[in-house]
């Protein structure tokens, strides 16, 4: 029994040793260390989101650093954008928009007016596009001429007079140039109702006299105007060639 008991001793003895020079008493901290570490699956997620923001970290710092560059990279002044926007603009416009088309303008003229008020008169409330007041000769309406026909001769003439003379028309004198030379006038009227009415006076004692209207020719004011083809004036002009208006 002694020895068996010497025997255990022994290997106790032995098998201390054995451990102590195998590394069997390193501590236990030291034992976990080298052995690999447990990762949770809420740290696996949490590392992966930390890469992912600080990638874009890193992104928007290079992009910080190229816009705040000095001289290569500098912004454009406010001209050269304002040039830029205005090309763009430009670029942007469809190709049929264009020039706008000219308004068509129908040229007319207007008149005779007797004086500059008549002229201001008839131009108010009216939408021309442009006016051209201009003086002229024009043949205007002077009065009305009661006589007797040329006579065939001298003879004829004289005989007609005598005869006017005889029926107590005293007021009688011969046309000496025109358009009816030799012709005896009976008299002028400036209105026609009343030549009418001398006329058939003569008539009834006998006298065939003729009526004609003279003229004469003056200065008259007149009006060169352009206006839209729907011109809605009240009359008192008519429409001429575009190059009269130039």
């Amino acid at each position: 029994m002694k020895q068996v008991f010497l025997l255990l001793c022994l290997a106790n003895v032995l098998f201390f040793f054995w451990k102590l020079h195998f590394g069997a008493s390193t501590p236990a901290n030291q034992v976990q260390a080298a052995l690999p570490s447990i990762v949770l699956v809420a740290e696996r997620d949490a590392a992966l989101r930390s890469v992912a923001i600080s990638r874009v970290l890193d992104r928007d710092a290079a992009e910080l650093q190229r816009l705040t560059a000095p001289a290569a990279f500098a912004a454009p002044k406010p001209k050269q954008l304002a040039g830029a926007a205005v090309k763009s603009e430009k670029k942007s416009l469809p190709a049929a928009t264009g020039k706008p088309e000219p308004v068509r303008v129908i040229c007319y003229e207007a008149g005779p007016f007797s004086d500059d008020r008549e002229l201001q008169r008839w131009l108010r409330g009216k939408p021309l596009l442009f006016t051209k007041p201009f003086v002229r000769e024009t043949t205007v309406s002077a009065d009305y001429q009661l006589y007797l026909p040329p006579a065939k001769d001298a003879e004829q003439a004289r005989l007609n007079k005598l005869t006017l003379h005889a029926k107590g028309i005293d007021d009688v004198w011969m046309v000496p140039d025109g358009e009816i030379k030799g012709a005896l006038s009976l008299g002028v009227f400036v209105d026609r109702a009343r030549a009418l009415a001398f006329k058939e006076q003569l008539a009834a004692r006998g006298v065939r006299a003729e009526l004609r209207q003279r003229s004469k020719t003056r200065q008259a004011l007149f009006l060169h105007f352009g206006a839209a083809a729907a011109f809605p004036g009240s009359g008192g002009y008519q429409r001429i060639p575009a190059a009269d208006c130039k």
